[in-house]
């Protein structure tokens, strides 16, 4: 089995990631939510979604780039929308679902328009 063929992989890498970089950044770097939001929001949103896409087999530029961008705004499409929809601002559990749900969409979405590494076969739109 690929890995194109495994998106609740990209979604399990994607939230250690994402979570732990944002632990160390409220604990080393004392940053606190809602007051550091934007500060939070814009290393979250781009050093864990291309660690994870690396991290996945993606070395090439041409593989990383688009489901790291997608990871991001994924995520942030998410986030936005259940926050709207709870209203709640913090807490561990809206970050759990919010990242598995945009990794394994993220897997999906990729393994639809673009090859896996390794796959010589293009299984496209």
């Amino acid at each position: 089995m690929s890995r194109r063929e495994k998106p609740w992989a990209l979604a399990l890498v994607y939230v250690a990631l994402s979570l732990a970089v944002e632990a160390a950044l409220m604990v080393i770097g004392r940053l606190r939510v809602p007051r550091d939001n934007a500060i939070l929001a814009l290393i979250v949103l781009t050093v864990p979604p291309l660690l994870a896409a690396w991290l996945t087999g993606r070395r090439r530029l041409r593989d990383l780039l688009p489901l790291a961008v997608l990871l991001s705004v994924l995520t942030l499409i998410l986030t936005l929308a259940a926050g709207r929809v709870t209203g709640i601002k913090t807490g561990l559990a809206e970050p759990l679902i919010v990242r598995s749900a945009a990794g394994f969409l993220a897997g999906l979405i990729m393994n639809r328009i673009r090859p896996g590494p390794g796959d010589g076969r293009f299984t496209g739109v």
